[in-house]
């Protein structure tokens, strides 16, 4: 993984997105594009960059 000054340019494989978003490892993978989280796929595996999962969860706010 690559680590940027913020951490925003980092990308966490499914297990570590799922405990940073606090949800489970089949969600990630199930959900994740139905509920259109940004995915990358590297070499065969599933990536999600950090900023991508702050954005994406800051549109998720409930008024």
């Amino acid at each position: 993984m690559r680590a940027g000054g913020d951490g925003g340019g980092r990308y966490l494989g499914v297990d570590e997105a799922a405990v940073y978003l606090g949800m489970s490892r089949r969600w990630m993978y199930r959900e994740s594009r139905r509920h259109g989280v940004p995915r990358y796929y590297f070499g065969g595996k599933l990536r999600f960059k950090v900023a991508d999962l702050d954005n994406w969860a800051q549109q998720q706010r409930v008024h």
